[in-house]
C-alpha cells in the first residue's frame, strides 16, 4: 500500500468512525431493536419473528400493512418485525434459528450454505436487482462501468453485492485493480459521497436512493446513477427467506406468512400513501417522501417480472454462476437448494 493510499483511508476512516457511532446512537433511539406494537394481538396466535436485515423503510411497508389490517392476524400469526444489520448477519441469525423468517438475498443465501448454513429463499420481492452505483454529477461522469476506473468506490462492510463487483467489472472490460472499494458502515455511505470522501456508491432503488438525492439536494448537488443490471448482472435481488427446518416441519405456517405477507405488499402497491400511514403508526419519524418513494420503488422492482414472486432456477444459477466468477464458492453444487418456489401463492412456475 501506497503512503498516499494509506494517508487517505485513515483520512477518510477516523472521521467516519466518529459519524457512525452517532448515527448509530441516533438510528437506535429513533427507531429501537422492535416495531412497536400497533394492536392488541390474538393470545392464541403464533409467534412469528421477521427480520427486515436494516432499519424499518418503505420496503418493508408490505409487512406492516399485513400486520395493520390483520392478514397476519386472520392466518393465526402474531408477527415481530425486528431491525437487521445487512444481509450476511441477517443469513447466520435466520441459520441460527433466531428469527422464523428474513428479508434476504440470494447472495446471502448462497455464502450461507457455502459455510454449512441451512437457509433458502422462499419467494421473491425485488425481481431485479436494485443495486447501481451513484456519484455526484457535479464531480465525475460515469456511464458505463469502465468510467469507475481510478475512482474510490464505497459501500456497506455487509453488503453481499460486493463480493460479485470484481467479476462484473471484469465482465465489462475493467480491471478490479483499477477500482477502489472501500468499506464502510452503512449508515454513512450516503454522506461520505455527498461530502466527497468517497467517489462513488453502492446505492439501492428502494431503500437508499431516495437518501442519497434527499442529502444531494441539501448539499447543493445531484446524483447520477447506472444500474448493475443494465451491465450483465442480472440476478435477484432480496426476497423472503427462512430455514430449512421450518421449511420441512411446518409448511402451513410458510405458506401462511407468505400469502398474508404478499397480500400486505400488494395493497401498498395499489396505495402507497395509505401504506405509508401504516409504517409511521410504527414509526413516526421516518421521512415521509423518502419512504413513499422507498414504497414505490419496490412495487415496481416487484413486477419487473410480470407480478409473479416465484424465483426462476437459471437466474439463481447466474448468481452462483457469479459468485464463481469473482472467485467465491468453488465447487458449490447446491443451486437446486437456494430456493423453493412451493409456498408461492401467486405467480407462472417457471
Amino acid at each position: 500500500m501506497t503512503e498516499r493510499i494509506a494517508f487517505s483511508r485513515r483520512a477518510l476512516i477516523v472521521p467516519l468512525l466518529v459519524v457512525a457511532g452517532i448515527a448509530a446512537l441516533t438510528l437506535w433511539s429513533a427507531f429501537g431493536g422492535m416495531a412497536p406494537r400497533t394492536a392488541p394481538q390474538d393470545e392464541g396466535a403464533r409467534p412469528v419473528r421477521f427480520n427486515m436485515a436494516w432499519l424499518p423503510q418503505g420496503s418493508m411497508a408490505g409487512i406492516f400493512v399485513a400486520i395493520d389490517k390483520g392478514y397476519f392476524a386472520d392466518a393465526g400469526l402474531d408477527v415481530e418485525p425486528v431491525r437487521g444489520f445487512g444481509g450476511m448477519r441477517t443469513a447466520n441469525e435466520l441459520d441460527q434459528g433466531m428469527f422464523e423468517f428474513a428479508y434476504l438475498d440470494p447472495l446471502s443465501v448462497a455464502l450461507s450454505r457455502a459455510k454449512g448454513g441451512k437457509v433458502r429463499m422462499i419467494g421473491g420481492i425485488n425481481m431485479r436487482l436494485p443495486a447501481g452505483a451513484c456519484f455526484v454529477r457535479e464531480r465525475h461522469r460515469v456511464e458505463r462501468p469502465a468510467d469507475l476506473a481510478g475512482l474510490r468506490f464505497g459501500a456497506g462492510q455487509s453488503s453481499a453485492i460486493q463480493a460479485l463487483l470484481p467479476a462484473w467489472l471484469r465482465d465489462n472490460g475493467v480491471d478490479p485493480a483499477r477500482v477502489e472499494q472501500i468499506q464502510l458502515d452503512p449508515a454513512i455511505v450516503v454522506s461520505s459521497l455527498v461530502e466527497g470522501r468517497i467517489d462513488a456508491a453502492e446505492c439501492w432503488l428502494g431503500n437508499s436512493m431516495a437518501l442519497f438525492d434527499k442529502a444531494a439536494k441539501a448539499k447543493g448537488v445531484t446524483v447520477g446513477r447506472i444500474a448493475y443490471a443494465d451491465f450483465g448482472l442480472d440476478v435477484y435481488g432480496s426476497g423472503f427467506a427462512a430455514h430449512d427446518t421450518l421449511i420441512e416441519k411446518n409448511p402451513e405456517l410458510v405458506r401462511a406468512f407468505l400469502k398474508a405477507a404478499y397480500r400486505g405488499y400488494a395493497d401498498a402497491a395499489r396505495d402507497p400513501k395509505a401504506a405509508l400511514a401504516i409504517i409511521r403508526k410504527s414509526y413516526p419519524l421516518l421521512d415521509e417522501a423518502v419512504t413513499e418513494r422507498q414504497i414505490r420503488e419496490t412495487a415496481e422492482l416487484m413486477a419487473a417480472e410480470g407480478g409473479s414472486h416465484r424465483l426462476r432456477p437459471e437466474k439463481i444459477e447466474r448468481t452462483v454462476a457469479t459468485l464463481q466468477a469473482s472467485g467465491q464458492l468453488r465447487d458449490f453444487d447446491q443451486s437446486a437448494q437456494l430456493f423453493t418456489n412451493a409456498f408461492v401463492p401467486m405467480g407462472k412456475q417457471p
